[in-house]
């Protein structure tokens, strides 16, 4: 069981630093999204997602800190896996990744109150 949590981890951090990669890299305009966005997006998600496996390791309960985590990472990983098309590229891409993780998180957290 605790490996299917670890899991969900890495899907919904990949899932997040993906998508934000994926936007910032065509810089919003995703009639131009090409496989090979696809392909650089994944990398830079895995990164992040495999970041925040490790990073889950460490018990804290602060909500505030996996979002942020996720937006550092995601950076990172951007930094990393390609060069940057537009000056702070991995800056925005970080930023969208803690936008999208604290949507989630907050989402998730109202359809939990619910249940």
């Amino acid at each position: 069981m605790k490996h299917l949590s670890k899991l969900k981890v890495l899907v919904e951090r990949f899932v997040q630093s993906w998508s934000a990669c994926m936007l910032a890299m065509v810089q919003g305009d995703v009639s131009v999204l090409t496989f090979n966005h696809a392909i650089v997006a994944s990398k830079t998600g895995l990164l992040t997602g495999l970041s925040m496996v490790v990073a889950s390791l460490y018990k804290n309960g602060n909500q505030w800190l996996g979002i942020y985590l996720t937006g550092l990472f995601t950076m990172i990983a951007d930094f990393v896996v390609h060069p940057q098309h537009f000056p702070l590229e991995a800056a925005v891409t970080g930023l969208g990744a803690m936008a999208l993780a604290t949507v989630y998180d907050k989402y998730k957290d109202i359809k939990n109150a619910s249940i």
